[in-house]
């Protein structure tokens, strides 16, 4: 009778030492808790509001160097408007290179208004490429090239406005909008 109470004590204290190897320790699983995603290193995001804003600050001052288009014959106006539009596809690429060079943003706000702005910039750098091309193949007297070429700048510049403030566009995430406030590149 010895052997049988020794036998279910050692089965109760294996059951008990099974169970208690595969109960969670509560404290070990309270430190693993994975980091809010709202929990960005702040010069992390510092540095990365610099890029993002930076990249489309450099797009805003390359545009207000843009030439005109102007002169005397269809031809002078031709050329003129072709070096308006290269300008333009110029400063276009250089921010979508700017764009696309950005790592990932510390907070997920920051790559929804990366791929946002990246895919306006983009749009409108395909449309300028176009345009340009498009009026450089054209005849010397073709008039019509020149409307074409207005249109598709123009078009390209509407896909720009609606990506000029790189701050309102992460306003949503607290994080980022704190380091908007001291990254150097986003002040006015």
């Amino acid at each position: 009778m010895c052997a049988h109470k020794t036998s279910v004590a050692a089965g109760i204290v294996l059951a008990a030492a099974v169970l208690a190897g595969c109960a969670p320790d509560p404290a070990p699983a309270a430190r693993q808790a994975a980091p809010s995603p709202s929990a960005a290193d702040p010069a992390a995001a510092v540095a990365w509001m610099n890029g993002f804003c930076g990249a489309v600050k450099d797009f805003v001052e390359g545009n207000n160097t843009m030439p005109s288009a102007s002169g005397e014959t269809v031809e002078a106006i031709k050329k003129s408007t072709s070096a308006q539009l290269g300008h333009y596809a110029g400063i276009l690429a250089k921010t979508v290179d700017g764009l696309s060079a950005l790592p990932a943003a510390p907070v997920p706000a920051g790559d929804t208004a990366k791929r946002d702005f990246l895919a306006k910039y983009t749009s409108a750098r395909d449309k300028t490429v176009k345009a340009k091309a498009d009026l450089d193949a054209a005849g010397k007297d073709d008039t019509a090239a020149q409307g074409r070429a207005v249109d598709g700048l123009m078009a390209a510049q509407k896909d720009t406005h609606g990506a000029l403030d790189p701050v309102a566009a992460i306003l949503g995430a607290p994080e980022l909008k704190t380091a908007a406030a001291t990254a150097e590149r986003c002040r006015p």
